[in-house]
């Protein structure tokens, strides 16, 4: 392969002179993205309502060498989502990346869950990515990439999941119809389904009441989920976020109303 033409396959993962808006920015997916997406050379703005997260999201760029933006964003206020978008579009001029990955789950078996935990899931998981894709979707010129952040639990659920299950399905839908809609404007729109990562989401599995960690029981919980992938790993935030990358860059351009699964091959469609 010669320089030029690495150099060509290089630059297509490169997203310098884009800027990137980044929901859920304060914690493991979405912090790990607003990283990726900086070393990759775009203007990002992590946004969270954890705003001690957002804080170890920019300790974290500047220990990198890099500089990223943080706003407080509660998801569920459709008003405060179009006023962040209007933030970025005034500091820069132009959207170019949204990417999705605020979200929360609400432990419940199915009997059980009363509508005010159902109204939580869907105004967050749901509404805040359709409506950032929409106040996105108004100032995106082509070539921009919008990127959703589903869920393998989308394909197979387990108990006390349901609200988050149907709630990532409706995600990927909206992700198919947004792609149908702003496809004529030259905007892409994909969903990821990561398989079972650690999170701050998924600390629960080993944590004490009085927030300590049982670290054999971390260990224990990991190797037992690695057991769903032929290749007996979890996948990380960095997985993830690389596929971001390549979803938001040059890379793929021929790629839209797809949910990509990033999980292992523990689960196959």
């Amino acid at each position: 392969m010669t320089t030029s033409h690495h150099s060509a396959v290089t630059d297509a993962f490169l997203v310098t002179d884009k800027v990137a808006l980044v929901t859920g920015g304060g914690n493991g997916i979405g912090q790990e993205t607003a990283i990726v997406l900086a070393s990759a050379g775009a203007r990002v703005t992590a946004t969270d309502v954890n705003e001690p997260g957002l804080l170890r999201t920019r300790t974290r760029a500047e220990e990198l060498g890099l500089s990223i933006a943080t706003q407080s964003l509660d998801v569920a206020d459709p008003a405060a989502i179009s006023d962040a978008v209007d933030d970025v579009m005034a500091a820069h001029g132009q959207l170019d990346i949204l990417v999705n990955a605020a979200g929360i789950m609400i432990m419940r078996n199915a009997l059980e869950v009363i509508p005010a935990e159902l109204d939580t899931v869907f105004r967050i998981n749901v509404g805040g990515t359709f409506f950032a894709c929409q106040a996105a979707g108004r100032v995106m010129t082509p070539g921009s990439s919008i990127v959703n952040l589903t869920s393998s639990i989308q394909d197979r659920t387990s108990p006390g999941r349901i609200t988050y299950a149907i709630s990532k399905g409706g995600v990927a839908q909206l992700t198919r119809t947004f792609a149908l809609e702003l496809g004529p404007a030259g905007i892409r729109v994909n969903a990821i389904a990561p398989g079972w990562v650690e999170t701050g989401m998924t600390d629960q599995h080993w944590t004490g009441n009085d927030g300590t960690i049982d670290h054999d029981r971390r260990a224990e919980y990991i190797a037992m989920m690695a057991t769903a992938s032929p290749l007996g790993v979890v996948g990380t935030t960095r997985d993830v976020a690389l596929s971001v990358l390549q979803l938001a860059s040059d890379a793929g351009s021929f790629i839209t109303g797809q949910v990509v699964r990033i999980n292992g091959g523990a689960f196959m469609a």
